[in-house]
């Protein structure tokens, strides 16, 4: 009894201040989804950056590419009490024509440039699929895979790939078997 004497005061002081500042009714939703995971991602890998740092043109045009910079997802906490023992990976964002399954760049003077995804092994994981990550282990677990970047067949052959900074982004979404 004695909370619900606290909770009227509060909200008949707080209707009392509403009112007067006249705001809309109903104007802060809130939602979500409450799920069942086996592993809880890092926080610090749910906003990553990399930064390829300069690129020197004559290798993307000797090479088609650059080698490969490491990323590591990881996955705390991983209980395989919940049943779900396989992790997979899907990689969304502005995928390319040709070559398909890789990540369009923005920029304003860099054109045909692109940013692939490869297992740590040199498998592709093109765009917009769902790839397979392996079978989890209790506690931890890390995702290794690489990104490079990749010249457009065309571009390249033309030598016109153009020089200044450029930027993309995407998202990943995990899922359990």
């Amino acid at each position: 009894m004695g909370n619900w004497a606290i909770i009227l005061t509060i909200w008949l002081s707080a209707s009392l201040w509403v009112s007067a500042v006249q705001a809309a009714e109903d104007n802060l939703y809130f939602s979500g989804t409450l799920v069942n995971e086996p592993c809880v991602l890092d926080e610090r890998d749910e906003l990553i950056k990399l930064d390829f740092k300069s690129v020197v043109n004559k290798d993307l045009y000797l090479n088609g590419r650059t080698k490969g910079r490491p990323i590591v997802l990881r996955l705390n906490n991983c209980d395989l009490d919940v049943g779900k023992r396989m992790v997979n990976i899907t990689f969304s964002g502005n995928e390319s024509s040709e070559p398909p399954g890789l990540l369009l760049l923005q920029s304003t003077t860099v054109q045909g440039l692109m940013v692939g995804l490869e297992t740590a092994g040199g498998t592709a994981l093109p765009l917009n699929k769902n790839h397979p990550m392996g079978e989890l282990t209790s506690g931890y677990n890390a995702l290794n895979f690489n990104a490079y970047l990749k010249g457009a067949p065309e571009v390249l052959a033309n030598r016109t790939l153009g020089l200044g900074d450029f930027e993309a982004s995407m998202t990943f979404e995990l899922s359990y078997e």
